[in-house]
């Protein structure tokens, strides 16, 4: 016996509204799901981002305990040095213990290598900065550390020469700053040039001592991996030691 018509509407409509929250609550479930995924995602990133952190304020606690301060380092943040490369400058000054120590830009790295030339009771840094307003901060801070002894800011302006990209007057660099023992490269800013860091070692080679040791900060990005090649290209006797630090860090020696 069929159905009333009225009856197989009522049935179309029922099953048409089945049909609807079916697929309503499958598009929910499926939302659920991706969101899930992102949760686990964003909960890996989290725990990444943690250990990272962990081991900055790991690096910073050795790196205290090997200095001896008698205040808090400045902030480690930002444009300055993170705790991992201004722990590992701390490790090759207190091992290497330079007389002449060349540092491209300067800051809290500066404070640091100043402290551990007066550790080991002698030796001097040269911080070549561009910028007049950050040398004045930091020979503020040696100042307010008693460590102006060990360490001097040359204001050095950018100038371009030859063919090079804008670099460091090295003309502020005196006969006597030789021959460099450690030479560390954390300027100038990638803002300057396409590879601002590369006329580092072309331009100081002559000075440094043959068994100089290279410190080359960011080493993670593409620029400064591309220096790294080329200087290779230029004394293909350099050892190259690349540590896994926060923005990367190349060592080079001979």
């Amino acid at each position: 016996m069929e159905q009333p018509i009225s009856l197989q509407l009522l049935n179309i409509m029922l099953l048409t509204a089945i049909l609807a929250i079916s697929l309503w609550i499958f598009r929910k479930a499926s939302k659920i799901h991706k969101a899930s995924y992102r949760l686990i995602d964003d909960a890996a990133i989290v725990r990444k981002e943690t250990q990272a952190l962990f081991a900055q304020c790991q690096a910073l606690r050795i790196l205290e305990s090997k200095l001896h301060l008698d205040q808090p380092l400045p902030a480690t943040r930002g444009w300055a040095g993170s705790p991992d490369f201004l722990l590992t400058l701390a490790d090759q000054v207190l091992a290497k213990k330079p007389t002449i120590v060349v540092e491209c830009s300067s800051g809290v790295s500066t404070l640091v290598i100043a402290r551990c030339l007066q550790l080991n009771g002698h030796g001097h840094a040269y911080s070549l900065e561009h910028d007049q307003t950050y040398a004045k901060k930091t020979e503020d801070m040696l100042t307010s550390f008693n460590l102006n002894d060990y360490a001097t800011i040359l204001y050095a302006p950018l100038v371009v020469k030859g063919n090079d990209s804008a670099w460091y007057d090295e003309s502020v660099l005196s006969d006597h700053i030789a021959p460099i023992d450690i030479l560390i490269v954390d300027g100038p800013p990638e803002s300057t040039a396409p590879l601002a860091r590369l006329p580092a070692v072309p331009r100081l080679l002559p000075r440094m001592n043959a068994n100089a040791t290279i410190i080359l900060d960011d080493a993670d990005r593409e620029a400064e991996r591309e220096t790294v090649k080329r200087w290779l290209q230029m004394e293909p006797t350099f050892h190259v030691n690349h540590l896994h630090h926060e923005k990367g860090c190349v060592i080079l020696s001979r």
